[in-house]
């Protein structure tokens, strides 16, 4: 026993001597020879050394200085320093608690670390580092990380806490200024506690934290005084590619984008401010839940449409916006409205419209209608419109409404997919309105549904000399939908009258008028079934613009002598010609759907025009409503709406 204890001594004396020596070997100009050898048995790389220093004051920190690494990828290093761990072997490797490498340049990505599996590092600190791989290029970067040490099962080679900045850093030929990155990584989570950058004179602050390497939550983000014209804007789209491409998913807690002036082909803003909360990227606004939007704005050009001073306020919640406050200028005019919107249902709390002045063209017909189509719902509990002006001069009737006024409270629009007045009161006046060029000035119309019953009390259209009305009734809630409507008029062109109809001869002249007419509206079918109705009128001052010889050609297809090619030099216009005609009072009535014409009689200077016979709305085909013009023994005779026409001949 002695003699074991007494070995044991010897030999720990002995390796005690060893350290000694090789502690005070440090000291000496031999130290780099015994030590490159050393050091490339255990990293398998051809590493040398400038200068060591070591202090036996701080036996645990050894500083190496133009450290050279040959390999694949050659690593240059100003200095390395390595403080040693008091317990040097830890799960074993060679454990150090602190290495500090300053000044190393890596110019084509990053070196092959694996065979590095021997040591691990409690906190490696890099400062003065040159980056560049794949478009990624790094000046001057400092980098703290946390228990770093080579694993072959994990992606990344450290875990815990790290901190990441830089003057200028460029990324796909963008230039980011003092980046700053402090956050936490491990297999499974990873935290970013800070981001901050400055980008094209805007900055960028956000959080962010990676969930199941598939989920990226992020509590806060927020970009100020960012600029984007049409010809850069490319600096949007790569970035935005590029994380799409990561396939993941992005959760925002909350997003402020402050002081943003965009120029693009669809949309322009000028410093426009926007604050959101709980946004889920890539999916689109309306699957988002319970996301809430702030806006405003000096001004937005949207399809090349101006709407300035927006103020908006909205929850998005599973295919519905709730709108707390929605206003904009637009048209000269303003609109605001608050309540519920979705792709297929209306349903508001306010709307209030004032002095819009609206220019409708094709597209923006066509947008509207494509819009309607869609819908399913609209109700608005209270509407004010004040002072609108709608003017759609292309299309096949053209219209016109200025100084438009409406009011209305509990209003049901749309509901089975059929327009209407379901439920509400509705009152409309406008100043003075056209359609297709038919004029009417202080207009009036005053409606209300009660238990499902629509009626227009009046509506009055008064004309440059006379006055149109009707007033009537359609029940929605009963399955028919009965409906009936009395109409009376005075002083209405005839003109007007008669461009409705084909083929009709071209009359001009002032009418009388009164209409009596009910049925059913469920559909078509039932419509058609169930018409019924009276129609008298009394035309007078009637006239034509054209001679029985014009009146003639014009039915045949021809063109009237009195008419020149377009090639022909053109006079310059007098007032047209008129002709007076007479036209007895005319009779037309309805009993279920079908239409009896008593015969009208139109007669003038050598010519009659005669209109009879009956039309059945069920059967149309099979009307016998003819049209003929006579002249002397001439006849030209043709069904009310077909394209071929007879000629008669009675001369005998």
């Amino acid at each position: 026993m002695y003699t074991t204890l007494k070995s044991l001594g010897w030999l720990i004396t002995f390796c005690l001597l060893l350290v000694v020596a090789f502690l005070a070997l440090l000291h000496t100009p031999y130290a780099q020879p015994v030590l490159n050898p050393l050091v490339q048995k255990l990293s398998h790389q051809k590493i040398s050394f400038g200068e060591l220093n070591y202090s036996i004051q701080s036996p645990l920190h050894l500083t190496l200085s133009d450290v050279s690494i040959e390999s694949e990828k050659n690593i240059n290093i100003q200095q390395v320093d390595f403080w040693l761990s008091q317990h040097p072997i830890q799960n074993n490797k060679l454990a150090f608690d602190s290495v500090k490498i300053d000044g190393i340049s890596l110019q084509t990505g990053l070196p092959n670390t694996q065979q590095l599996d021997w040591l691990s590092i409690a906190q490696l600190s890099i400062s003065n580092l040159d980056f560049a791989d794949d478009g990624l290029v790094i000046r001057e970067a400092q980098v703290q990380i946390s228990n770093w040490s080579i694993d072959k099962t994990k992606t990344l080679p450290f875990e815990g806490e790290f901190q990441f900045s830089t003057q200028q850093l460029y990324w796909q030929s963008e230039a980011l200024d003092d980046v700053l990155i402090d956050g936490y990584y491990s297999q499974d989570y990873t935290a970013l506690d800070g981001i901050s950058l400055t980008w094209r004179g805007s900055t960028i602050t956000a959080q962010a934290e990676l969930k199941e390497n598939k989920l990226w939550v992020i509590p806060q983000f927020t970009l100020r005084r960012f600029n984007l014209e049409s010809d850069n804007a490319d600096i949007i789209g790569k970035p935005l590619q590029w994380l799409s491409e990561q396939h993941f998913t992005y959760q925002f807690k909350r997003i402020d984008l402050l002081n943003i002036n965009l120029e693009l082909p669809q949309i322009v803003t000028n410093d426009l401010s926007l604050s959101a909360e709980n946004i889920l990227l890539p999916y689109d606004l309306w699957e988002q839940t319970n996301a809430n939007i702030s806006l405003n704005a000096d001004s937005i050009v949207w399809n090349e449409t101006m709407i300035e001073k927006p103020i908006m306020d909205v929850t998005l919640n599973k295919k519905e916006a709730n709108i707390e406050n929605l206003s904009f200028d637009i048209f000269n005019g303003n609109i605001q409205l608050s309540g519920d919107l979705s792709p297929h249902k209306i349903n508001l709390k306010s709307l209030t419209v004032s002095q819009i002045r609206w220019l409708i063209d094709n597209k923006d017909t066509d947008s509207i209608v494509q819009y309607i189509k869609q819908l399913e719902q609209v109700k608005i509990d209270n509407v004010d419109i004040n002072n609108v002006q709608v003017i759609q001069p292309e299309g096949k009737y053209p219209y016109q409404v200025s100084g438009l006024n409406a009011e209305g409270h509990d209003l049901d629009l749309l509901k089975y997919y059929q327009w209407g007045l379901w439920d509400g009161k509705l009152s409309l006046s406008a100043s003075n309105a056209s359609f297709n060029y038919l004029l009417t000035q202080q207009m009036l119309i005053e409606m209300n549904t009660e238990n499902g019953l629509w009626t227009v009390e009046r509506a009055l259209f008064p004309l440059a000399e006379g006055l149109f009305g009707f007033s009537g009734s359609l029940n929605l809630t009963q399955d028919s939908q009965p409906w009936q409507v009395e109409a009376y008029g005075d002083g209405l062109p005839i003109s007007y009258l008669t461009s409705l109809f084909p083929h009709a001869v071209p009359l001009d002249g002032m009418a009388e008028f009164t209409f009596n007419g009910s049925g059913l509206a469920a559909n078509r079918d039932s419509f058609n079934y169930s018409f019924n109705g009276d129609l008298n009128i009394i035309p007078r001052e009637m006239v034509t613009t054209q001679t029985a010889k014009e009146l003639w050609q014009y039915k045949l297809g021809l063109v009237p002598d009195t008419e020149q090619p377009d090639n022909a030099v053109k006079e310059p216009k007098t007032k047209q010609a008129s002709y007076p005609i007479h036209v007895e009072p005319i009779h037309i009535s309805a009993n279920r759907g079908r239409i009896t014409i008593k015969p009208i009689t139109i007669t003038g200077d050598g010519f009659s025009y005669n209109i009879e016979g009956d039309y059945d709305l069920v059967n149309p085909d099979k009307a016998e409503t003819i049209t003929s013009i006579t002249q002397e023994c001439h006849q030209l005779v043709q069904k009310l709406f077909s394209d071929t026409v007879q000629m008669i001949n009675y001369c005998q």
